[in-house]
C-alpha cells in the first residue's frame, strides 16, 4: 500500500467515526493519534532493548538506546 493510499484509508475511517467533524478537524484527530502511536512505538522499543540481555553487547545497547531516546525527545518536542 502506498503512503497516499494509507493516508486516504485513515481519513476515510476517521470520517466514518466522526461524521459531525469537518475535514480539518478529522485530519487533526488523525495526526494526533498517529503522533501518539509513534511515541508509544519508540517507548516500547526502548523497553524491549533494555530488557534484552542476549542480542546486544553493552556498547551496542548504549548506542541504540541513545538513538531511540533522541528520537523520543524529538517526537515529544514536536520535531522530526
Amino acid at each position: 500500500m502506498t503512503r497516499a493510499a494509507w493516508a486516504e484509508r485513515k481519513v476515510r475511517a476517521l470520517q466514518q467515526r466522526h461524521k459531525s467533524l469537518c475535514l480539518i478537524e478529522i485530519a487533526e484527530v488523525g495526526i494526533l493519534a498517529e503522533h501518539k502511536r509513534a511515541v508509544n512505538v519508540v517507548k516500547r522499543e526502548i523497553e524491549r532493548v533494555k530488557k534484552d540481555q542476549h542480542t546486544y553487547h553493552s556498547e551496542e545497547r548504549c548506542l541504540i538506546l541513545g538513538s531511540l531516546e533522541t528520537v523520543l525527545k524529538a517526537l515529544q518536542k514536536g520535531r522530526t
